[in-house]
């Protein structure tokens, strides 16, 4: 799994006035979430980028009504409000939007349009190969041998065969060994705990107080990335004070801050379709993209505690898109 910087940016202005959730919805909703199901039938599952997975599951609840959700310990619908620091959270999501809107855009634009695909994509394959021995370490964690060995199997191959990583060698004949992610915060979810207070951070976007701890939990599976921890305390200046472990641990080599910025941009600059997308079929884009990115980690958790082959049962979220605070919008 990325970490933090992988997790998408949202991109839009805060909403002035929003409208509330309907009963049922309206002919022109319908259309709109049916022209983004279609958006997201395009790109296959296990290549899809978050927004594009919770743009399909809010499109399908958008385009039909469902019943109330079965009650369940596992079920997120069963928070009372999901979003408790949204005040908080509303105020870091407008300080981020002329931030990405003037800084991180126009530099995944720019990426975007002097680099070829191919070079975007070779770009992309060796940071997935720098960040894969997390995916090891929490397959093992996990108990899952199978993914285990596909994990270790990709990085051999593509760090030898694949130059670094840079051709994803793996996933082709005669291999025919596909990518997955996984982190720290998904062995939390596996092992029980729950997603925790919903955060939107600066810079970082959408995540929770579990994923926000899987993210420290997996700079300690990236050596390459970070400086040494077992560093010698030699003799030192009187007034120098001594660096603690987690000060060690915790500080990010130059190597590491440059894969680091790369996979921002990189993650900013595909992410950018789906994001307009969702914009374009959401009256409020701050509810839109906690609702996506919730129910999205939900299904990825889901899918982690059934074994292969077997289709996961996801929980519902009862999140709606539209802000349930704003007044009816006016008839023309």
């Amino acid at each position: 799994m990325a970490l933090a910087l992988a997790l998408p940016l949202a991109l839009a202005p805060l909403a002035a006035a929003v409208s509330p959730p309907d009963p049922a919805p309206a002919p022109e909703d319908v259309e709109a979430a049916a022209q983004v199901a279609a958006i997201a039938a395009q790109t296959p599952e296990e290549n899809a980028p978050i927004i594009v997975l919770g743009m399909a599951q809010a499109a399908e609840r958008d385009g039909k009504k469902f019943d109330e959700p079965e009650e369940g310990p596992d079920t997120i619908a069963n928070l009372a409000n999901p979003d408790p620091l949204e005040g908080m959270n509303r105020v870091f999501f407008a300080i981020t939007q002329p931030i990405d809107r003037f800084i991180l855009r126009p530099i995944a634009i720019v990426y975007r349009t002097v680099l070829p695909e191919p070079v975007r994509d070779g770009v992309h394959n060796a940071l997935a190969n720098i960040f894969m021995p997390s995916t090891l370490a929490n397959d093992m964690i996990q108990l899952k041998p199978e993914r285990a060995w596909q994990t270790a199997k990709r990085f051999v191959l593509n760090s030898t065969l694949g130059f670094g990583g840079l051709v994803d060698v793996a996933k082709r004949k005669p291999f025919n060994t596909p990518a997955h992610s996984n982190g720290f915060s998904n062995t939390l979810g596996v092992a029980g705990a729950g997603p925790g207070v919903y955060l939107y951070l600066p810079i970082l976007g959408p995540t929770t107080i579990r994923d926000l701890i899987g993210m420290g939990g997996d700079a300690f599976t990236q050596p390459l990335l970070l400086d040494r921890v077992s560093r010698p305390q030699v003799a030192v200046a009187p007034n120098r004070r001594p660096r603690s472990f987690v000060t060690e641990a915790v500080a990010v080599s130059t190597p590491g801050a440059i894969a680091l910025g790369t996979s921002g941009v990189d993650t900013r600059a595909r992410a950018e379709p789906e994001l307009k997308a969702l914009k374009a079929q959401s009256v409020d884009f701050y509810a839109a993209l906690r609702s996506t990115y919730l129910q999205h980690r939900a299904g990825q958790i889901a899918a982690l505690k059934v074994p292969p082959g077997q289709t996961p049962e996801v929980p519902e979220f009862d999140d709606p898109l539209e802000d349930p605070e704003a007044k009816p919008a006016a008839k023309p």
